[in-house]
């Protein structure tokens, strides 16, 4: 998140709006732990940071679809908003797996590690999660504190970094959701998948 040019392009206003859902995401959570301080597995403040991660996260992957090759650089406005997007949007995802770990399982990784294991009979699936964190977080970071490396970075490897961030994200929305935002999420995978093969064909 670096400071901008002489002459700022209309469009890094965008980036306002990224921290305005970023804010209102904390401070709705912040309301929700505080107002209603029980422990429970579907604890709203853990459902609305997890929901307002994904919106950050689909706005970002919806702005690196739709780049142009030179929009693609440090400097350029596309890039410039993507990058607090993204960021913000990994920094609510921790968050979420904050809130997660107090109010469903107690700071305990045994609670959690069961609670996978009933709800999709895989235990160690918990460690997916773990390493989807991390990655996620890594991968903001360098967008954020390293964009010149980041830009030029193998193709590929942005590719299985995303596809895979993909895969763990509708997974977590729209096979595992509930409704209604599973079918909000489905709505936003739809045209995301639009964007993507409207990117191939390019």
């Amino acid at each position: 998140m670096h400071a901008p040019p002489a002459t700022a392009d209309p469009r890094l206003h965008w980036r306002w709006l990224a921290v305005a859902v970023f804010a209102f995401g904390v401070a709705w959570a912040g309301w929700l732990g505080w107002n209603d301080p029980t422990p429970r597995l579907r604890h709203p403040a853990i459902l609305n940071t997890a929901w307002v991660s994904f919106a950050l996260w689909a706005g970002a992957v919806g702005l690196m679809l739709q780049a142009k090759p030179g929009e693609w650089t440090p400097a350029a406005a596309r890039f410039r908003v993507t990058q607090w997007a993204w960021g913000l949007a990994a920094g609510m995802f921790v968050i979420h797996f904050l809130v997660a770990f107090h109010f469903a399982h107690r700071w305990r990784h045994a609670n959690a590690y069961e609670h996978v294991e009933n709800t999709s009979r895989f235990g160690p699936g918990l460690f997916v999660s773990y390493f989807f964190t991390l990655l996620w977080s890594a991968d903001a970071a360098w967008m954020v504190l390293g964009p010149a490396s980041y830009t030029r970075r193998p193709r590929w490897l942005g590719w299985a970094v995303h596809g895979f961030l993909t895969f763990i994200t509708v997974n977590g929305t729209a096979v595992f959701g509930h409704n209604p935002m599973r079918w909000v999420s489905v709505g936003v995978f739809a045209v995301l998948g639009w964007y993507l093969l409207l990117r191939w064909r390019k």
